[in-house]
């Protein structure tokens, strides 16, 4: 999102508080804001036993519009394998796999969350979820096949046969590049948004990478109020920044 800036930049002593740690914004000329948002450890549940917490930083670095930039942070889980942009003062979970895949979920403190990623019409659930598949070939194969026809081709030759979902014709999927898909998943239409379905628009990216050596495709989706979708597009730019071309 901040690819090819070079406006001069003017720094100024703002110190904005948001728990107990200060929020350090160099300013652009353009309402870009330079920040170090709090980064949030969340509760992590682990497949393998010999994995240990990583030691991760305070803070970390983003680069988004002004008006974010008192009413967002980070969340990671406690290896720091997804770090990912969501609102401030949410509540949030992690998990990571026996196989190295691994997720993080962020939503408002009240919510309770629903594993299946299918929303009932009414719902009005709020939430920010990333997930990545890790080396795991089958996995990024069946998660990425209904917006990838790379994904696709590989799918039915590692297992013989198509592609089991499609995504809904309501599903609006914009591809960025040929390994990075964007979609939105309209209020009431469950798709490869997850979660989705809900009174809420999802709004929704995900990386495919058939070589061997990548580190598997990763998503994220951002389900917030219509009103709020400017603050979506740039959780979900930021996702992009710093995990699509892996």
């Amino acid at each position: 999102m901040a690819a090819g800036f070079t406006a001069a930049i003017l720094v100024l002593a703002v110190g904005l508080t948001i728990g107990l740690r200060n929020v350090h914004i160099v300013i652009s000329s353009n309402d870009v804001v330079s920040v170090q948002l709090p980064l949030h450890v969340c509760p992590t549940s682990v497949g393998d036993p010999s994995e240990t917490p990583k030691s991760l930083p305070a803070t970390v670095l983003v680069e988004i519009p002004k008006p974010d930039s008192s009413k967002l942070a980070f969340y990671t889980d406690n290896e720091g394998l997804i770090e990912i942009v969501a609102p401030s003062r949410w509540r949030c979970s992690a998990s990571i796999a026996a196989d190295g895949s691994s997720s993080v979920h962020v939503s408002p403190p009240e919510t309770v969350n629903d594993s299946s990623g299918v929303l009932s019409a009414g719902s009005t659930l709020q939430d920010v979820s990333a997930a990545q598949t890790s080396a795991c070939v089958g996995c990024r194969e069946s998660l990425a096949c209904p917006l990838f026809i790379s994904a696709a081709n590989d799918y039915r030759r590692a297992f013989g046969h198509a592609c089991l979902t499609t995504p809904p014709s309501a599903e609006v999927v914009t591809k960025s590049t040929s390994h990075l898909v964007e979609f939105t998943d309209p209020p009431g239409v469950n798709g490869d948004a997850r979660p989705s379905g809900g009174a809420n628009p999802a709004m929704g990216v995900m990386t495919y990478f058939d070589d061997v050596k990548s580190d598997g495709s990763w998503t994220e989706t951002c389900v917030l109020p219509a009103s709020q979708t400017s603050t979506c597009r740039v959780i979900v730019a930021d996702f992009v920044a710093r995990y699509g071309i892996r």
